[in-house]
């Protein structure tokens, strides 16, 4: 699978659970993935986040 493809794919499953309302465990188990994936991504997407935070500064010139 392409890298973009698998990273929407996790973001959209990440928000599904987060707008559940149910924990992790619980939303992993109905959807069949294990609990130790989802904690990845949501670690590995929030990192990617963070860079591209910080990737683009734009600075005020005189």
């Amino acid at each position: 699978m392409e890298k973009d493809k698998k990273i929407t794919q996790w973001s959209e499953r990440i928000h599904e659970f987060q707008s559940s309302g149910q924990t992790c465990k619980t939303w992993c188990q109905e959807h069949r993935i294990p609990v130790s994936i989802m904690n990845y991504w949501m670690r590995k997407l929030k990192t990617l986040d963070e860079q591209s935070d910080t990737d683009m500064i734009f600075a005020k010139m005189p």
